[in-house]
């Protein structure tokens, strides 16, 4: 296990408007706060249609659900370079719910509200050799 100590720096509210893909605008709102190092995100909404992904180990299996989907929980993390990792439940009409690793494809079909909390110091991503995957390069060790 590895860690970091961290500060609350900042908290952004976002709400995302009907048509608007929910990762795609997160990379931009990071794109234009470059600053942002390091971060938490939640959220809730709706959504018109979904893609999301299941690591199998080797890869993500895609999703698409074309369907009005509540968004119960948007739960993820910013690292430096405005990498946005996104995870997210969502619940069907029949009450019944899905979830995934969020992919372009999630399209808010009324608004979608998010929470973004600012932490530092800064946080990067580097590919781990084992699953390909850019994961959270964190300096501590726990032995």
């Amino acid at each position: 296990m590895k860690y970091i100590q961290q500060k609350h720096k900042d908290s952004f509210l976002l709400r995302l408007y009907k048509g608007e893909d929910i990762l795609e605008s997160l990379q931009k709102f990071c794109q234009h706060h470059s600053n942002i190092g390091a971060g938490t995100i939640q959220g809730i909404g709706a959504v018109s249609s979904a893609k999301i992904g299941f690591f199998d180990g080797k890869k993500y299996q895609e999703n698409i659900f074309n369907e009005n989907l509540e968004v119960l929980s948007l739960m993820g993390n910013i690292a430096e370079n405005n990498m946005v990792h996104l995870h997210g439940t969502f619940g069907k009409a029949n009450s019944s719910c899905i979830g995934g690793h969020i992919m372009p494809g999630c399209i808010v079909s009324v608004t979608c509200e998010i929470q973004i909390n600012v932490l530092e110091p800064k946080v990067s991503r580097a590919e781990d050799p084992s699953t390909k995957l850019n994961l959270l390069v964190l300096p501590q060790e726990i032995i």
